[in-house]
């Protein structure tokens, strides 16, 4: 094929079917082109876990280029690995703390936003199956790798089952039946009533189950126990799982990309079954490709004796399968879509064999279904870029040699050289032992090298420059926003891999849905809405948070404001909101209000205590909502039949009186507090508070 044809089989539509030797070679090319890369993550992951050439598992060293000795020491020093582990815990802390909410892009979806984050909340918690451990996996490969790519997308599977039934059970619940199928006079007959009590039974299996019955008395019919239909959220390795041309810079606008897994011989065929993939071409890959590696091989051949490139895959009962996703476009009318193509790497068709198991328009896609996170944005190609292990590897082998020279330091002090008569070593050497000389100094200790101190404090300074280069110093006042720029980047990710989950619910998931989230006791019901709405997501934290002390004095000087503010700028119910999430997060979902479900609360327990009232209990003030409650006292003692009875009950006027006494105590012990400070009532006019008319802002 020409490459004028290979470049239009991955540009166009071809109603025919892809092009799979195209494919193939685009995949293959773009493996050979990312070589770099791949060698980059091999070093990153090595020098992480502290893999090297000619390692023994007694960190010594050995062989004729051992160096300063035979034995000396070789020991394994974690600088890259306590880093990296210590902002995936952060990550992994922001996420579990983190504000999710879902705000309202258009005036009429307000109403549904606060119940849109609590389906958020539980589409992570419960919806969604390993969400927080596929974030865990993306955030080492961030910091590891450089990238984090994850895949959303949606799964349907029925999971099919073999039941036992007897012929006792059958003449149990239908005696006619079972004389039917004893007799086999009307096997056609009981062939379709076992149909319609197991949907998934074919025409085969049921007359091989009565074949069973009638010689065994028992027979094994398949049932669906299990059915999936939920969000995937699946963590892919940037090195070796999904391939993007290496010329890629923005990953949606790639015309190709490659996302490579290995499936069991019964995910294939259940494939077959739900997903419609061709029969022909699964037995033929189960039969000549299950075992087969197609693992990339990387590195020189002394690297490639290292830990990261000994296979992490027993492969031995598993198929590789690739699946295409190519953004093509039609050549009448220039409209374009996502086409999947779910083919093996190491076959293009044979024969009457097809050389793709599926290829179809991903209804509805605009993107591809990957959301993909750089760890800087310092270079326009997505693969050129610098990972962690990169940035601290000279400075792990620096503390490396500082602990491997004081080992051997300490090894000679501990059993210095022995020196001997040339030609008369000492037959044992030990405590207690006998051993015989000629003459003073035949035998004695060699000199040990001194200590120094300046090796000690070398290492603590390469650990400093290792600190502060990804932020962890406590002292620099930068290493907050350091932190938190690393944080931000895993928000932004797991932001992205909610919507696209959100939105592949509001595509394929079912009409309605009953959910419950933590600190609100009852279900709730989330009916999804048109799949092409816009939904606006957030998710935030403030690393500061971690430290309590740092959460305590904010709240404090917020709160502090409050009575310095005269015009109501300061909304009171967002700054109880950002106290309570910033306590306990879980905690304020469960006590938090809206502000208008807080006033119908506040009117329904005052209007209950006035009907008490009337009825000749006395009951004491709600401890909050003061104003409103005077306001609408005003308003009830304002009607006519109240204002008589007030008049005429003297009992009835003073339970009312004391109840509104109680709420007027309430606001005056707030202005009272407000006085203490200005010495005086503050000034006004009318209803107009003039107080801070002549404070100078600044």
């Amino acid at each position: 094929m020409q490459k004028s044809d290979e470049e239009k089989a991955l540009t166009f539509y071809n109603e025919k079917g892809p092009e799979v030797a195209v494919l193939k070679k685009a995949y293959d090319q773009t493996v050979a082109d990312l070589s770099e890369y791949f060698n980059q993550c091999s070093r990153s992951y090595d020098e992480r876990r502290n893999y090297w050439p000619g390692k023994s598992e007694d960190l010594r060293k050995h062989g004729v280029d051992s160096f300063p000795w035979d034995g000396a020491s070789d020991t394994e020093v974690h600088v890259i690995n306590e880093r990296i582990n210590a902002y995936v815990a952060l990550c992994l802390t922001s996420l579990a703390r983190a504000n999710i909410r879902a705000y309202p892009v258009e005036v009429g979806d307000m109403a549904q936003a606060k119940v849109t984050s609590s389906f958020l909340k539980w589409m992570i918690a419960s919806y969604i199956p390993r969400f927080k451990q596929e974030m865990e996996l993306a955030s080492n490969y961030l910091f590891e790798r450089g990238l984090m790519i994850t895949y959303v997308g949606w799964d349907r599977e029925k999971n099919k089952y073999l039941q036992s039934m007897s012929l006792e059970e059958i003449a149990a619940s239908n005696p006619r039946l079972a004389a039917t199928i004893l007799d086999g006079s009307d096997d056609v007959g009981v062939t379709k009533m076992l149909k319609s009590v197991f949907p998934d039974l074919k025409d085969k299996r049921a007359k091989k189950a009565l074949n069973q019955l009638r010689s065994k008395g028992t027979c094994e019919l398949p049932v669906t126990r299990r059915d999936i239909d939920r969000p995937c959220v699946k963590t892919c390795a940037p090195d070796g799982d999904v391939l993007f041309p290496p010329y890629c810079m923005d990953p949606q606008r790639a015309p190709y990309v490659f996302y490579k897994t290995r499936m069991t011989v019964q995910e294939i065929l259940n494939k077959v079954e739900v997903s419609n993939w061709n029969r022909e071409w699964a037995d033929y890959c189960i039969e000549h490709f299950r075992g087969q590696v197609t693992d990339r091989t990387m590195g020189s051949p002394a690297e490639q004796t290292t830990r990261s490139n000994i296979s992490e895959w027993q492969a031995d009962d598993l198929v590789d399968v690739l699946y295409v996703y190519q953004r093509l476009v039609d050549e009448e009318d220039g409209s374009q879509g996502i086409y999947l193509t779910v083919m093996s790497p190491l076959f293009t068709g044979k024969g009457d064999v097809p050389g793709f198991a599926k290829f179809e328009l991903l209804n509805g896609y605009e993107d591809y279904p990957f959301i993909v996170t750089r760890l800087s944005e310092d270079n326009k190609r997505l693969y050129d870029l610098q990972t962690v292990p990169e940035l601290l590897r000279g400075i792990q082998w620096g503390v490396k040699v500082e602990r491997d020279s004081r080992t051997d330091r300490n090894s000679m002090a501990t059993m210095p050289p022995l020196m001997h008569p040339i030609g008369k070593p000492p037959p044992d050497w030990g405590p207690g032992k006998k051993i015989g000389r000629m003459r003073q100094g035949d035998y004695e200790w060699g000199p040990t090298p001194a200590y120094n101190p300046g090796s000690v404090e070398m290492e603590q300074s390469l650990l400093a420059s290792a600190d502060k280069l990804m932020g962890l110093d406590i002292d620099n006042p930068l290493s907050g926003s350091r932190r938190q720029y690393f944080v931000d980047k895993f928000l932004a990710h797991v932001q992205g891999v909610i919507k696209a989950a959100y939105n592949a619910y509001q595509r394929f998931g079912p009409e309605q849905l009953y959910f419950r989230v933590t600190g609100v006791p009852d279900a709730q019901t989330y009916t999804k809405g048109d799949p092409d709405a816009d939904v606006d997501i957030m998710i935030s934290f403030d690393v500061q948070n971690t430290d309590p002390e740092v959460g305590e004095k904010q709240i404090e000087q917020l709160l502090a404001l409050v009575p310095y503010d005269r015009s109501g700028r300061i909304n009171l119910d967002s700054a109880i909101e950002f106290a309570a999430n910033a306590i306990n997060p879980m905690l304020a979902d469960a006590i938090l209000q809206p502000v208008e479900e807080a006033q119908q609360k506040m009117v329904k327990d005052v209007t209950d205590d006035l009907t008490k009232i009337f009825s000749g209990i006395e009951v004491g003030a709600r401890p909050n909502g003061a104003t409103m409650a005077l306001d609408l006292i005003k308003q009830y003692a304002a009607q006519p039949d109240i204002t008589q009875r007030l008049q005429q009950d003297e009992t009835f006027r003073a339970r009312l009186e004391k109840y509104g006494a109680q709420y007027s105590f309430a606001i005056q012990q707030q202005q009272n507090a407000e006085t203490g400070k200005i010495g005086t009532a503050p000034a006004n006019v009318g209803n107009v508070t003039t107080q801070t008319a002549n404070t100078v802002n600044y």
